[in-house]
């Protein structure tokens, strides 16, 4: 019994126990509550807090629970100056300094920041802002908060540096990659900025971009099978192919850096980091009303684009081309190759012989323009004119001849006066002057056949016959055996 009674505390020292214990367990949580303050304020630790306000120069941050920071408010403006950052907004900072009480935040390391503080902006991975001074081998010295740093070259951009000294006198933004020597050797990188930046960017991308959609993009870079176009932080590429509904044989043909283009976005594969667009697909394409503008018999000019063994290729307007077969160069006569009649580049006459606007294809037959393009009548080009032309181009069966009135005829090789094994190019350059004949003109081609050959016999027959209307018309043989008489005459003064 008495046992009992002695293991029976009284009712006031139960209560003081209790209240002990109790004192104990809250000390023991303020004393943990202190430490996941500490540890959340904890110099050079990354910390993510809202915006309670925000002043003329400083900001507050609600860090949680007992903890408050602030930040200088001119970090929370963009390039622009404009507020990136509004009460209530939670924002993700790094720590530059706890000490009374205060904590200091940094979103990149300003002049709001201390020079002490670098190397824990190295530890904590804080960006830095330095000011480029200038280059020096592998790279550029950079200006930070008083000391001199380097940044390689291969660390200033994303794609590496094309222009360096573009870079000289910007202030930019780095992150200090190693800190030796209490700082007198600090090495930047600007680049793993940029890589950050930009998988924000492709996340925020990745949930609203999808194939075929048009977006806007400025031209990057161009390349030799198509053109780089950012389209918001991520790089796309317009193929070739796809940079025009014409044919084009270099990007700088129709687009140049720095230059805003509308594109389609055509493939997505953000796994390989690959976005495939189309300029072309934003314009309309030509052939969906090629029947409409293109007429069977219809003749027009048209440029040598391309030669293949079997033809030529002739774009008619950007986007529409059409295949001059071999067999309609020669003229009448065999060709082996199209370069024996046209070269890349020239201006030709053509008649369309067929067009499938559903496979977008198109024959075409070498041609001349038709009487009714051209101003002036048929009689100047009846056989046996006389006409003076200019060469217009030379080939190695013979030269086409621009006539008066925009027109062109043939002087085949077998039709030239005179010697014709020689360099035909020396003989008849390209620009001038040349009198031929009219042979024949073809009713329904148009095609004009000259000659040089029967030129001599012309003018003479034309100087005697202006001879004979001068001296009494023709039957005046009397007056004309005078003059053979006399120049034999002469002749034979000279001999003596």
């Amino acid at each position: 019994m008495e046992e009992r009674e002695q293991d029976i505390l009284p009712e006031e020292e139960m209560q003081d126990a209790a209240e002990a214990e109790e004192e104990e367990d809250f000390s023991a949580l303020f004393e943990a509550s202190l430490k996941k303050v500490k540890k959340r304020v904890q110099t050079d630790g990354k910390v993510t807090g809202t915006v309670v306000s925000i002043g003329e120069e400083w900001a507050f941050v609600d860090m949680g629970q007992k903890s408050e920071g602030i930040i200088a408010a001119q970090e929370l403006l963009d390039e622009d100056g404009k507020p990136s950052a509004a009460v209530g907004d939670v924002i993700t900072a790094y720590v530059v300094s706890a000490r009374d009480g205060e904590t200091v935040l940094s979103v990149k390391m300003t002049t709001a920041a201390t020079s002490e503080a670098l190397e824990g902006a190295y530890r904590s991975g804080l960006p830095v802002e330095g000011v480029v001074a200038a280059e020096r081998k592998g790279g550029y010295q950079v200006k930070v908060f008083g000391k001199e740093a380097f940044c390689p070259y291969s660390q200033m951009d994303l794609r590496g540096v094309s222009a360096p000294e573009g870079y000289i006198g910007k202030r930019l933004v780095f992150r200090i990659t190693d800190y030796e020597n209490g700082g007198r050797n600090i090495v930047l990188s600007r680049r793993q900025i940029l890589e950050e930046e930009r998988q924000k960017r492709v996340e925020q991308l990745r949930q609203s971009l999808h194939v075929g959609d048009l977006v806007s993009g400025t031209v990057a870079k161009l390349a030799p099978f198509g053109a780089f176009v950012d389209i918001g932080g991520i790089e796309g590429l317009i193929p070739m192919s796809e940079l025009a509904w014409r044919r084009v044989s270099s990007a700088s043909d129709v687009l140049a850096p720095g230059e805003t283009v509308k594109v389609k976005v055509l493939d997505l594969d953000w796994d390989g980091g690959r976005i495939s667009l189309s300029r072309k697909a934003t314009q309309e394409d030509p052939w969906a009303t090629a029947r409409e503008r293109y007429r069977e018999g219809a003749i027009m000019t048209g440029q040598v684009v391309r030669l293949a063994p079997f033809g030529a290729f002739v774009e008619l307007e950007p986007g529409i081309e059409g295949l001059l077969h071999i067999s309609s160069l020669g003229l009448g006569r065999r060709v082996a190759h199209p370069r024996e009649v046209v070269s890349e580049g020239d201006e030709i006459w053509v008649k369309i012989a067929s067009v499938d606007a559903a496979a977008r294809r198109m024959g075409l037959e070498l041609s001349f323009p038709s009487s009714g393009e051209e101003e002036g009548g048929q009689d100047e080009f009846q056989p046996g004119a006389i006409l003076t032309g200019t060469v217009d181009a030379i080939k190695q069966y013979g030269a086409f001849v621009l006539l008066p009135g925009g027109k062109t005829g043939l002087l085949h090789i077998s039709e030239m006066a005179g010697d014709t094994t020689g360099d035909l190019m020396r003989k008849y350059p390209q620009g001038s002057s040349i009198t031929v004949q009219v042979l024949k003109v073809d009713p329904e081609s148009g095609k004009i056949s000259l000659s040089t050959k029967g030129l001599e016999a012309a003018e003479e027959s034309r100087t005697f016959k202006a001879y004979q209307a001068a001296k009494g018309g023709p039957g005046s043989f009397g007056t004309l055996s005078a003059l053979f008489k006399k120049a034999s005459q002469k002749q034979g003064r000279a001999g003596d």
